[in-house]
């Protein structure tokens, strides 16, 4: 029989959800995921975002119900679209909304928690071709520095680029996100882009306040092992997709340079050190085969657990890449952790078994300071539409109700408590 102990966190330690603009707010209409949407044939279910969550109008209840459910934290995306409609013009009404926003949390008790882009791009950079263009680096980096200036009072908290290389796989290897291209060669461009742009927008928003804010970018790193260890090819598969799934965006903040296999070791200026944090997302296991296409499933085993999206829960693979990170220097937040599940006890469990695994690598020196469960509500989940079901709270359809699960009060009870119970882990894992 196991017997459980309570794991507790230290003080100050954070708690929440993570959220995305084009995800939520509803009616992003300037940017390249909406005008991909319409197209058609590209979302499961033919759907589009549309409006969404409301979340653009119902954000002061959503996040009193935040509040209500124990966070202390919040996790968002400020949508470019918006804030630049057109090259070089700023729409101040929307830069009111979301300082609205952000005296919302504050409001609420919830730290600020700002994701500069999450995949989307407006329409007007798309058309320059979007994270192709050597452009793109100075351009995000200016709205980096304008949107810090308007709002860094109220943001102690910045991240960058929400996962850079799956925007690299899913746009340019796997041909799932727009522009839906298949080039190892752009894919690589894109991604001494994006790397330059941290470092640009790292400086953009240091010197553009005065409110010495952290900066740091968002990284999903999957725990990718070979499909048949014994096979050198898929040995070598496994390497390179750890190497640019995992390793190479962390080695070039760290080192300062555009190491393989988009780089020979190129040095960029103001890059190296760029990040006061690292904020993790962990969500599966990849199992890499050399001779089978890009399952963004990860090939898992036969017996595993899976979720509604069809990836392995798999939580000894977040302990050690949790660990793994021991090796740079800035603390880590986790940014994202969840499931696509319509069981909310499979939720409870996955919630317990990952957060006993985060609490084991801090035990053994990980500096982790936060956890932000991905997600608050049920909403678009980009190529899969509606058809997935991340959130610890239900959203009613027609009326758009938020309807928390019994995940949700768990959720609250360890926030509010700074700690997992045993009583928790023999209820939920027996």
């Amino acid at each position: 029989m196991t017997t459980y102990t309570d794991l507790r966190f230290p003080q100050g330690f954070l708690w929440g959800c993570g959220t995305a603009a084009h995800q939520v707010e509803g009616n992003n209409t300037n940017n390249n995921w909406w005008e991909w949407e319409q197209e058609g044939g590209h979302i499961k279910g033919g759907d589009v975002s549309g409006l969404a969550c409301d979340h653009y109008n119902r954000f002061d209840s959503d996040f009193a119900l935040a509040q209500e459910l124990g966070h202390n934290a919040h996790r968002l995306s400020v949508e470019w679209s918006r804030i630049e409609p057109e090259e070089g013009r700023w729409d101040m009404k929307e830069v009111d909304h979301y300082r609205k926003v952000m005296e919302s949390l504050h409001r609420h008790g919830l730290v600020p928690m700002v994701t500069l882009h999450h995949f989307t791009n407006p329409i007007w950079l798309e058309r320059m071709g979007g994270w192709s263009n050597p452009r793109s680096v100075d351009l995000i980096a200016r709205f980096s520095g304008f949107i810090a200036k308007e709002l860094g009072d109220l943001v102690p908290y910045w991240f960058t680029i929400n996962e850079p290389m799956v925007i690299v796989v899913a746009s340019y290897i796997a041909a799932e996100h727009p522009p839906r291209q298949q080039d190892w060669s752009a894919a690589m461009t894109v991604s001494r882009h994006l790397l330059q742009a941290h470092g640009a927008m790292y400086r953009a928003v240091k010197e553009s306040t005065t409110h010495n804010p952290l900066v740091g970018p968002v990284h999903n790193m999957p725990y990718i092992e070979p499909y048949d260890p014994d096979s050198e090819h898929d040995r070598n598969a496994a390497a390179l997709a750890d190497l640019l799934m995992n390793e190479y965006f962390l080695a070039g903040i760290d080192t300062g340079t555009v190491g393989p296999p988009a780089g020979q070791g190129e040095e960029v200026a103001g890059l190296k050190g760029a990040w006061d944090f690292i904020g993790m997302n962990y969500y599966s296991r990849h199992r890499m085969a050399h001779d089978r296409p890009i399952d963004p499933a990860g090939l898992p085993p036969p017996d595993a657990e899976l979720t509604e999206m069809g990836y392995e829960v798999f939580p000894e693979g977040f302990y050690r890449q949790l660990a793994r990170l021991k090796k740079y220097a800035p603390p880590v937040f986790v940014t994202e952790n969840g499931l696509s599940t319509k069981d909310d006890s499979q939720r409870c469990r996955h919630l317990l078994r990952h957060l006993a695994a985060l609490h084991r690598a801090m035990q053994e020196g990980t500096d982790i300071r936060g956890y932000l469960h991905w997600t608050m509500v049920d909403n678009f989940e980009w190529a899969e539409g509606y058809q997935q079901w991340f959130g610890m709270v239900a959203m009613e359809p027609g009326t758009l109700k938020r309807l928390p699960r019994p995940s949700a009060y768990l959720f609250r009870d360890i926030a509010r408590r700074n700690a997992v119970t045993a009583a928790m882990l023999r209820e939920h894992l027996g």
